[in-house]
């Protein structure tokens, strides 16, 4: 739809300065840096955003709707009992699955009546660390026995060889990436964990400097031992969590998304966006359990709009279950429809970076993003 060239006639341009001074009247005295916010000990939050402030419109992320894959953590013990949250979680929507994987020898429990290329399935757990190339050929096994090819399947592991207690071993890890790109090429292998790295919004920057430095180790560590950046970059995914704090949240992911584009451009590698694997913080939650409810709302709202890939709503009462009035399956189809609600009635999945031109949020991620390959680069 064309807007005629009048349309915006009746709403003559009004400078930054123009509207400092009408909130300084409105303000009656009291005193307009008070309403600035510290973000860290480097980062001062201008709560007024203007186009003012930019020389040039930023561009949106993307061109294209954003999609991203509802996913269910599955981490019962036994595996019969993961395989019926497993079914249930996908009779209700899910799209994606986490299996957390003791032995190789559950696997065909687990996916038990599961058609294995209609969705994400995710392993983590101590057979992938383990042997995650055996994880595959094991989950290839299976879907031999069900006549699906293994180039069909897609996913991720959750390994993260840098941050194991044991040596890496980096022969290995190029025979996985090969064996992966060959006969899996729909798996990311290498998940850089940065769960551990949150510490909320104060220490955003810290935290992404650290993580975009883990992921650079990775292609520099695969380089100096005769693996190609491009496979390893091709292979990752990113862990994230995010926090109740929602402007600072969605701008987080946004920075981080277009500071590990200068990484590649630094290696000269293909720009490609990374894929971001998004929970929540488990410290986000208390034990008021429907105020967690309607919390997991704007949580899920900041992931989304900053761009997750694949995302896991924590139900509400996790790690509360005895305060909980109803059964853990009530929580966990809780958590599933707040994604619903976000993909199916609020049409977050029909538009191109939905928070693209917010003044304030623009602002706010070009101010984060700065300080962040700042620290990147000196430490």
């Amino acid at each position: 739809m064309s807007l005629p060239a009048d349309f915006f006639a009746e709403f003559p341009p009004v400078s930054k300065t123009e509207w400092l001074e009408r909130i300084a009247k409105d303000l009656k005295g009291k005193a307009l840096d008070d309403l600035y916010w510290a973000l860290g000990t480097d980062l001062r939050i201008d709560p007024f955003g203007h186009p003012d402030d930019q020389p040039e419109p930023p561009l949106p992320l993307t061109e294209e709707p954003h999609n991203w894959a509802i996913n269910e953590d599955v981490e019962q013990p036994d595996p019969q009992a993961a395989n019926r949250q497993a079914l249930e979680a996908l009779a209700f929507g899910a799209e994606s699955l986490r299996f957390r994987l003791a032995e190789l020898a559950q696997l065909p429990t687990l996916l038990e009546r599961i058609y294995l290329d209609y969705i994400q399935l995710n392993f983590s757990g101590p057979a992938v660390e383990a042997g995650p190339a055996a994880l595959l050929d094991a989950l290839g096994q299976v879907a031999d026995q069900q006549g699906i090819a293994r180039q069909r399947l897609n996913g991720a592991l959750y390994y993260d060889p840098l941050t194991t207690s044991a040596p890496s071993d980096w022969r290995y890890i190029g025979d996985l990436l090969t064996y992966a790109r060959e006969t899996f090429p729909g798996y990311r292998t290498l998940s850089v964990n940065g769960d551990s790295e949150y510490r909320g919004p104060a220490h955003a920057a810290e935290e992404l400097a650290q993580l975009l430095r883990r992921g650079n180790d990775y292609l520099r560590l695969g380089a100096d031992r005769g693996i190609e950046p491009a496979t390893l970059a091709n292979q990752m995914q990113f862990q994230l969590s995010v926090g109740k704090s929602y402007y600072v949240e969605i701008a987080r992911l946004r920075a981080f998304q277009l500071l590990w584009l200068n990484v590649l451009k630094a290696w000269n590698l293909p720009l490609e966006y990374p894929v971001l694997d998004v929970r929540f913080a488990p410290e986000a939650y208390t034990d008021e359990l429907y105020t967690n409810m309607i919390r997991a709302t704007t949580m899920a709202m900041s992931a989304v709009l900053g761009g997750a890939n694949r995302l896991t709503v924590l139900p509400y009462d996790a790690g509360r279950e005895h305060l909980a009035q109803y059964p853990q399956t009530f929580s966990r189809r809780i958590a599933r429809n707040v994604q619903h609600l976000l993909k199916l009635e609020s049409g977050f999945t029909e538009i191109a970076d939905p928070v693209a031109g917010s003044y304030f949020l623009e602002k706010l991620t070009a101010q984060l993003a700065t300080q962040v390959w700042k620290t990147f680069i000196e430490t």
